[in-house]
C-alpha cells in the first residue's frame, strides 16, 4: 500500500461495495438505502416520456399495429439481453459506465465514454420536452383550456374546434358540418367566416402547440429567436434537477417513490375516458391491427429497435449507473423481469390511451386516423390535451395530467444526469467533496446549450436531436455491449458473475437460451439494423417538410461524436499502455478485466465461501481467459 492511500472501501448498509486506490479525503461515492429505491428509480426511469410521448408519435408514424408488432419482437431479442447485461456490469463492479468499461475490458473504455456523450446529448433535448409539460402546466390554472378554442389571435382560418362548432350549431339550429364560427370574449356574436373542407381542418390543440407555444417556423432555415416562455420553462426544469440530484442518489431514490407510481392512476383514468368517446374504436384498431406491409420498411424495425434502448434506458449508462450503487447480492434477475415487463406494458397502454383520443379527433375532423395531425414530437400534447379538455372539471385534470407528464419525465432525466455527474466523480474522486458545485455547473452547461430548442425553430433541431443523438449511438453501443460481454469478457464468466450476486442457477434450456440470444440473435440483429438503415438512409421529415441537407449534417455529426469515443478509445489505449509489450501481447493484456473489476466483488465474497468456490474473483477460470467465449486467449 503505498503512501498517502488505501484501500477505501465505501459501506452499503452492513456490506462493503467498492473500492478504489482513493486518497484518504474523498468522500464515499453514496448507495440506495433500499432496493425498492433502486426498483422504483429504474422503474421510473424506464417507464417515462418514452412511453406516453415518444411510443405513440413512433407508433404513429410507422403504421399503427406493424409497429407495435415490431417493438414487442425487439423487447425480448435487444431490450432485455442488453438490460440484463447493464444491470450485472453495473452491480458486479460498482463503478459507473466509463469506468465500468476501462475495468472489463480496458481496451474498450471508449464505449463508456460513448454513454455519457450520449446522456449528454439526450439530456439536452429531453429536459426541453420536460419544459414543454412545465408550460402547458402553468397555462391550464385557468377556468376555460385555451386549446380548446379557435377564436385566439394565433389561430388561423382552418382551425377547427368541436367545442366551438357544436355550441355553434345549438345557437344557431343548423345541421350544416362545414363551416368554422369565430366567438368573441363573451360569446356575445357570432360571425361565419367560412366554409372549410374536411381535408383542410386542423385542430384546435395543434394550433395551439405549434403557433402558441411553439411559434413554430415554417424552415429549419428560418429559425428566428428565442422565446422567452420556453426559456424560462426549460430553466425550470434544470431548476428541478439540480435541487433534486444535490444531496445524490438518496435525493432521487425518495423522489421516485411518488414520480415512478402517481401516473398510472392518470393514465388509468385517462384510457377510461378515452374509450368512452365515439370513434374510440377506430383510432385503437388503427393501433392493434398490422399493416403486415409495413413490417418490410426498414425504417419501421429501426425505429422500433431505437425505441426500446431510448424507453429501458439502456445504451446511455442510466441503468448501469444506477445498478452500480446497489447491494452486490440484490437480486436483479426480478428486478429485470419486473421492470422490463413493466416498462414494455406501460408503452402497449400509453399507446391506447393515445389511439383512442386520435380515433375520435379523426371523427371529429372527418379524416383517417393515419391523417389526423402531423406526425412529429407534438403528437402527444395534441392528443393528451384534447382528451383532459373533454374531462369533468377539465382544468383540475390538465393540472393533474400535465403534472403526471412531469413526473415521468423528470426521473428518467434523473438518470441521464446522475450518469454524467457519476462519470465525474469516477473520473476525478475528489470532487465529491464539491457535489453541489459540480451539480450546478453540469446543469448550467447543458442549460445553455439547450437554448436554441427555445427558438421558434427549436423543434426542428430538437426532431434532429431526436432522431440521431438518440439513434445510431445507442445501437453501435448495444452491440459493443453484447460484444464485449460475449467474446471478449466471456459468457462462462458472466454467468459466474451473476450466480456469484445472486445465487441463480438456470436450467439448461433457460442457459442455453441466454447464451444463444446474447452471443448471436441480439447482436446479429442489431448489425442488420444498422447496416440496413445507413443502406436505404433517407433525410429526415418533418410531416411533410423535408430536413435541409446541412440539417441532416448536424445530426450526422451527432451520432458520429458519441460513436467515434469507440475506435479513438481503443486507439488510444493500445497506443499508451504497456508500451513496453509487443502489439500482440498488448492487445491480449488490454482485453482482460483488471484488478479493480473484482474488487467489489471481493470485498462483499466472505473468505469461508472462496474455497473451493466455483464462482469468485479467486476461481482460475475467472483469473485466466475461457477457453472459447473470449477473444483474448489468443
Amino acid at each position: 500500500m503505498t503512501a498517502g492511500k488505501e484501500k477505501a472501501v465505501m459501506a452499503m448498509d452492513s456490506e462493503s461495495v467498492v473500492t478504489e486506490d482513493f486518497p484518504e479525503d474523498v468522500p464515499e461515492r453514496g448507495h440506495w438505502t433500499g432496493r425498492f429505491d433502486f426498483l422504483l428509480a429504474c422503474l421510473g426511469t424506464a417507464v417515462g416520456l418514452g412511453n406516453v410521448w415518444r411510443f405513440p408519435y413512433l407508433c404513429y408514424k410507422n403504421g399503427g399495429g406493424a409497429f407495435v408488432l415490431a417493438y414487442v419482437v425487439m423487447v425480448f431479442l435487444i431490450g432485455m439481453p442488453v438490460f440484463l447485461l447493464e444491470l450485472t456490469m453495473g452491480q458486479y463492479s460498482a463503478f459507473g459506465p466509463s469506468k465500468v468499461f476501462s475495468s472489463i475490458a480496458p481496451i474498450f473504455k471508449g464505449v463508456g465514454y460513448a454513454m455519457v456523450i450520449s446522456a449528454s446529448l439526450v439530456s439536452i433535448y429531453y429536459n426541453m420536452i420536460i419544459g414543454w409539460t412545465l408550460f402547458y402546466f402553468v397555462d391550464s390554472f385557468r377556468s376555460d383550456l385555451q386549446w380548446q378554442y379557435c377564436h385566439h389571435e394565433f389561430n388561423t382560418d382552418r382551425c377547427f374546434s368541436d367545442v366551438e362548432y357544436h355550441a355553434c350549431k345549438a345557437l344557431n339550429d343548423t345541421n350544416i358540418f362545414n363551416f368554422r364560427t369565430c366567438y368573441n370574449a363573451t360569446f356575445a356574436a357570432i360571425q361565419n367566416i367560412s366554409d372549410i373542407t374536411d381535408s383542410e381542418r386542423i385542430s384546435a390543440p395543434e394550433e395551439y402547440l405549434n403557433r402558441y407555444m411553439l411559434g413554430k417556423s415554417d424552415t429549419f432555415e428560418n429559425f428566428g429567436t428565442l422565446r422567452w416562455p420556453l426559456v424560462v420553462s426549460l430553466f425550470a426544469a434544470w431548476i428541478v434537477v439540480v435541487l433534486s440530484l444535490l444531496k445524490g442518489i438518496k435525493t432521487s431514490g425518495r423522489v421516485v417513490y411518488f414520480t415512478a407510481t402517481f401516473p398510472y392512476v392518470i393514465l388509468v383514468i385517462l384510457f377510461i375516458r378515452g374509450v368512452t368517446l365515439e370513434g374510440s374504436t377506430d383510432g385503437m384498431y388503427f393501433y392493434l391491427v398490422p399493416d403486415f406491409q409495413k413490417l418490410m420498411e426498414i425504417q419501421v424495425w429501426q425505429d422500433a429497435a431505437i425505441q426500446v434502448f431510448y424507453s429501458f434506458s439502456i445504451a446511455g449508462g442510466g441503468m448501469i449507473t444506477y445498478a452500480s450503487y446497489n447491494k452486490f447480492h440484490n437480486n436483479l434477475i426480478k428486478d429485470v423481469l419486473i421492470i422490463g415487463i413493466g416498462d414494455m406494458l406501460t408503452s402497449l397502454f400509453s399507446g391506447l390511451v393515445v389511439f383512442s383520443m386520435l380515433g375520435f379527433m379523426a371523427l371529429q375532423l372527418q379524416k383517417s386516423v393515419d391523417d389526423v395531425v402531423e406526425s412529429g414530437t407534438g403528437l402527444a400534447f395534441i392528443a393528451y390535451p384534447d382528451a383532459v379538455a373533454r374531462m369533468p372539471v377539465a382544468t383540475l385534470w390538465a393540472l393533474l395530467f400535465f403534472f403526471m407528464l412531469f413526473l415521468l419525465g423528470i426521473d428518467s432525466q434523473f438518470a441521464a444526469v446522475e450518469t454524467i455527474l457519476t462519470f465525474v466523480f469516477d473520473q476525478f474522486p475528489k470532487t465529491r467533496s464539491k457535489k453541489p458545485v459540480v451539480v450546478v455547473l453540469v446543469a448550467g452547461i447543458l442549460f445553455l446549450l439547450g437554448l436554441p430548442l427555445t427558438a421558434n425553430g427549436g423543434i426542428y433541431l430538437l426532431e434532429v436531436m431526436d432522431r440521431y443523438a438518440a439513434g445510431w449511438p445507442y445501437l453501435v453501443i448495444g452491440l459493443c455491449e453484447l460484444f464485449v460481454i460475449a467474446y471478449i469478457y466471456g459468457m462462462s464468466r458472466f454467468m459466474d458473475d451473476l450466480k456469484q450476486m445472486t445465487n441463480w442457477s438456470p436450467g439448461a434450456w433457460i442457459r442455453s437460451h441466454l447464451l444463444v440470444t446474447i452471443m448471436t440473435i441480439s447482436p446479429i440483429v442489431i448489425g442488420l439494423i444498422l447496416l440496413l438503415s445507413w443502406i436505404n438512409f433517407e433525410p429526415l421529415k418533418v410531416g411533410e417538410y423535408v430536413i435541409p441537407t446541412w440539417g441532416n449534417a448536424i445530426g450526422w455529426g451527432m451520432a458520429i461524436v458519441p460513436i467515434s469515443a469507440i475506435p479513438i478509445g481503443f486507439i488510444w489505449q493500445m497506443c499508451t499502455k504497456h508500451k513496453d509489450l509487443s502489439c500482440f501481447q498488448r492487445l491480449r493484456h488490454l482485453t482482460r478485466p483488471t484488478e479493480e473489476w473484482r474488487a467489489n466483488a471481493k470485498a462483499n465474497t466472505p473468505s469461508s465461501s472462496r474455497n473451493g468456490a466455483l464462482n469468485g474473483y479467486d476461481n482460475p477460470a475467472m483469473t485466466e481467459p475461457p477457453p472459447v467465449y473470449s477473444l483474448s486467449h489468443l
